[in-house]
């Protein structure tokens, strides 16, 4: 079987940046997807442009700091600060649909703006298959020919037909490995503690990260990243994967195959 390592959020912050390209560098990770909004994306990229295997993605956002474009020109999607509103997941979101169009190709394009060729889309929060944003999210993958990333724990079966009519390719994502979850052993007996069906790639979601007041004070998600960080780069972990055949690599090495 073929397996994705996509950290998330990069950009966020230093510390974000960092323990991505350590578990990049020195573990299984093999994928990222960034913030356009992000305070440290330009830099984090910059340091990303060493390591050719890395695969970055966009990580489509509109609950996350400010808006790419002016907040004028997005009025639906900010509150009086300028801000993106923040959206629970399971309720209605309700804004112009034709502003949020215009705001995610602009984070796209912010992305390919700094010299990266996308590999992917997804979302933080998974806003991006909300059913009252879903339609954009596939509008977009099909304008950029780009796969999205589809996580059976939080989508229905009503979400996976609507993308299967517009034939936009699917990354199987794995959002188990999370808070209490984040042990070795989610890896050491990686195979038979998932039942993958006929998938031969799936994408695994995961946050490591350095500590830093960014991640500490901005995300409730912030001591697991450092223990994300640690299994990582693990030689058991990195050992049991080999031992069990899963063959790591990035959106691009495995775009054939989805």
């Amino acid at each position: 079987m073929r397996l994705i390592v996509n950290g998330d959020d990069f950009g966020f912050s230093p510390g974000q940046n960092l323990g991505i390209l350590k578990a990049h560098r020195e573990g299984i990770l093999t994928s990222t997807t960034a913030l356009a909004n992000g305070a440290y994306l330009e830099e984090g990229l910059k340091e990303a442009s060493r390591y050719p295997g890395l695969g970055i993605g966009v990580h489509l956002t509109l609950d996350l700091g400010k808006p790419v474009l002016s907040p004028q020109a997005v009025p639906s999607l900010v509150d009086e600060k300028g801000y993106f509103r923040k959206h629970p997941e399971h309720r209605k979101i309700d804004l112009d649909p034709g502003q949020l169009l215009l705001e995610w190709t602009a984070q796209i394009e912010r992305i390919k703006s700094l010299g990266v060729t996308p590999t992917h889309l997804d979302g933080h929060h998974h806003l991006h298959l909300h059913r009252d944003v879903m339609g954009i999210t596939l509008a977009l993958a099909e304008k950029y020919d780009l796969p999205i990333r589809y996580l059976p724990l939080y989508h229905g079966e009503e979400e996976r037909e609507l993308i299967r009519k517009k034939k936009t390719q699917i990354l199987h994502g794995l959002a188990d490995f999370y808070h209490d979850a984040v042990s070795e052993d989610y890896f050491l007996h990686f195979r038979s503690n998932h039942d993958f069906q006929e998938e031969d790639v799936v994408e695994l979601m995961c946050h490591p990260a350095y500590m830093d007041d960014i991640i500490y004070t901005g995300s409730s998600y912030n001591i697991h990243r450092v223990k994300e960080l640690v299994i990582l780069t693990s030689e058991a972990v990195q050992g049991a994967l080999r031992n069990q055949n899963v063959q790591l690599g990035n959106v691009r090495d495995f775009r054939m195959n989805l």
